[in-house]
């Protein structure tokens, strides 16, 4: 049988419009590629026992579907793709971007509600990041009270920022164009490419052809505003080999700007060319290199020994690249897809650098001249002959893929040395348990044999969360001072180290360091809690029905609410979590737990439960059905997790039981049965 994240992949095979690889099918899931591999095998043996041949996956096509079992099985299953696939905020804000820069009119907010089926209030969140994100390429979000939205900027940052999105997020089209293109166009631009080639005597990489035919039909379909070229610059480009050869080909295609723009990408390709354009100054270039070198080191706590060559030899690409980054070409790397698979986690770090880094340059960084930096890393960290240290971690989720992809994130984000093996239920965490370095929960699990690598968290993580990951596996967010220090003692003691101990005796002097103010934890706050002693009868609430969501979790957040262990906005947060993030809060069928963060007004600690006969709806989705809403008001990520383990296992193993309850005794009898002094 297919679980719930087979039959998610075998939904975007059977409806995205392009062909998918295994690398689109892990960045879609948010799974590793060894699992996607996994359910591949699995989704195999589903259509051979159902009479149909099996999936196709050709090293450099990627994975094809047999027509014949697109068009049967597309109408046995439940959901379309749209329905079904659960866009990030992250996801969704690329395309509303890219939505926005693509057209020279405005963009009201109920066009992207209905795009996403998505609230109004999660649009308007939406706007707010969309600003945030484009002004660091200096764009703005414009706002008409009468017609909406639309991006302002020169049309070669607009260029610029499409450009690095459909290659840094070509997956995301893969699922759907949103008509951001034409095919035909596309093919028709590739092919104009391919002589190209033939007259200028170069073999480009394929993908990069792919990527230019699709921003050059992307202008063409949305009419996007022409480029003003200065004098000295058509002077420059005109006398080029270039602009001839693209002037011919393209003579009856594209107006005079466009070939001065496509002469600019095809003369960008040749990396070592110097085509006489204003840089940045060498003293810029060297401190965007010092940065990039020092953020490397505070993520994962490497410094090299012969930081020198490191330095020089990124300087001369960045020293290059800056030519790229200003006009938003394309560099063709050659390497990029063996750099990801050689230097992974690397890579993973280098794209967390150059986030920051973007914002310091006002360019977007594009994923080839991204693996390149990281190559550098990664063949240095080679000659050094040191190794990344790379933490493999199990998620256990038991909200589907838009819970375990939004943890992801921000794991990955948090920890940039981490490989996420998978991401699984409950019920599968003996099958990894010895593979993985650490599991990271959302539910207790009550388990001795693995309990030393089993941290809970909440679905979305408070900073007490983030606080106790980098201790629990060791790893600090350490401040400058402290780094400084770390490297004195390193330096006096450096004689007396074997060089293989260095960075190892380096993380404990940071851990010990920063573990110095976080000792003095007082017997209260370790001090853990019964299920019975948070909730007694004044806590439990019945109601045949409720008009909506909103209304049970006001609900069942009432009591905790009058007797002032939670303030009025800490129910209005949960709400409007749910209502951007979706609904996190259903952990399994016809169970919620309603939570946010410390911060959003808790007093002190608490819970609740709501027992509701006729189920209440959080999505279109039957297993988002709820009868039973618990509320739950946790000062700290220590007290509440003896009764919150209880309460899991009231519910998995008496839940029939606690909706059969018709009064208060019957639910404190059962709370009373589950509550036991943990050992």
């Amino acid at each position: 049988m297919l679980d719930y994240k087979d039959s998610y992949i075998l939904n975007l095979l059977i409806t995205s419009n392009q062909t998918l690889n295994i690398n689109d099918i892990s960045k879609l899931i948010g799974i590793s590629q060894r699992s996607s591999y996994y359910s591949m095998s699995r989704i195999n043996d589903f259509l051979e026992s159902q009479g149909f041949k099996k999936l196709v996956n050709r090293r450099h096509e990627g994975i094809t579907i047999n027509p014949l079992i697109k068009s049967q099985l597309k109408n046995t299953l439940s959901e379309t793709l749209q329905q079904f696939y659960i866009y990030t905020q992250k996801e969704r804000n690329i395309i509303e971007i890219l939505l926005l820069l693509c057209t020279n009119h405005f963009v009201n907010v109920l066009f992207f509600e209905e795009l996403f089926n998505v609230s109004r209030n999660t649009i308007t969140n939406d706007i707010k990041e969309i600003r945030k994100k484009i002004s660091v390429y200096n764009l703005a979000l414009e706002f008409d009270t009468n017609y909406g939205y639309v991006i302002d900027g020169s049309s070669l940052r607009k260029r610029s920022v499409i450009l690095n999105l459909i290659t840094s997020y070509e997956y995301l089209l893969k699922i759907n164009t949103f008509n951001l293109y034409v095919e035909e166009d596309v093919n028709k631009v590739l092919g104009m490419l391919t002589i190209l080639e033939k007259v200028l005597n170069i073999k480009y990489v394929n993908n990069t052809l792919l990527s230019l035919s699709k921003l050059i039909s992307i202008i063409k379909t949305n009419h996007i505003e022409e480029i003003n070229w200065g004098k000295q610059d058509k002077k420059q480009l005109g006398s080029s080999d270039e602009y001839e050869a693209v002037a011919k080909v393209f003579k009856n295609y594209l107006d005079n700007s466009e070939i001065y723009y496509l002469t600019i990408h095809i003369l960008g390709l040749r990396i070592h060319q110097d085509v006489g354009f204003e840089t940045k100054e060498n003293d810029y270039v060297k401190e965007i290199v010092e940065f990039i070198i020092s953020e490397f080191s505070k993520i994962t706590l490497i410094y090299f020994n012969d930081v020198d060559e490191l330095f020089k030899s990124l300087y001369t690409h960045m020293k290059q690249a800056m030519f790229r980054l200003k006009y938003g070409i394309m560099y063709q790397n050659e390497l990029k897809q063996k750099i990801y698979d050689t230097y992974p986690q690397i890579t993973h770090v280098t794209k967390l650098i150059c986030d920051k880094l973007e914002k310091k340059l006002g360019y977007p960084i594009s994923d080839d001249d991204l693996t390149y930096i990281a190559m550098h890393f990664g063949g240095h960290l080679h000659r050094e002959k040191r190794e990344f240290p790379l933490i493999k971690v199990l998620l256990v989720c038991l909200n589907g893929i838009a819970t375990s992809k939004l943890l992801r994130k921000e794991l990955e984000y948090l920890v940039g040395n981490l490989e996420i093996i998978d991401a699984i239920r409950l019920d599968e965490v003996d099958e990894y348990k010895n593979d993985v370095d650490y599991i990271i929960s959302t539910v207790p699990i009550n388990n001795k044999d693995i309990r030393n690598k089993v941290l809970h968290v909440n679905a979305i993580l408070t900073d007490i969360d983030k606080s106790n990951i980098l201790s629990f596996m060791g790893l600090l967010n350490s401040t400058q001072i402290e780094i400084d220090i770390s490297s004195q003692i390193i330096e006096d003691i450096r004689e007396y180290l074997p060089k293989d101990k260095i960075e190892e005796v380096r993380k404990k002097i940071l851990n010990r360091i920063n573990n110095k103010n976080t000792r003095n934890i007082s017997n209260e706050r370790k001090k853990k809690r019964m299920l019975n002693e948070l909730i007694n009868e004044n806590k439990i609430i019945f109601t045949d029905k409720v008009d909506n969501w909103e209304e049970a979790i006001i609900l069942s957040g009432k009591p905790l609410l009058e007797d002032n262990y939670i303030e009025k906005k800490y129910i209005h947060k949960v709400i409007s979590n749910v209502k951007e993030l979706g609904p996190y809060i259903v952990i399994a069928p016809k169970i919620a737990i309603s939570h946010a963060r410390p911060e959003d007004g808790v007093n002190r600690l608490g819970m609740s439960i709501l027992l509701i006969k006729e189920a209440v709806s959080f999505s279109k989705d039957k297993d988002r059905d709820v009868n039973v809403v618990i509320t739950l008001a946790a000062p700290d990520n220590e007290k509440h997790l003896l009764a919150l383990q209880q309460l899991s296992e009231l519910l998995m193993g008496s839940l029939d039981e606690l909706l059969e309850a018709t009064d208060k005794q019957s639910v404190i009898d059962l709370i009373n049965k589950y509550s036991e002094k943990e050992e």
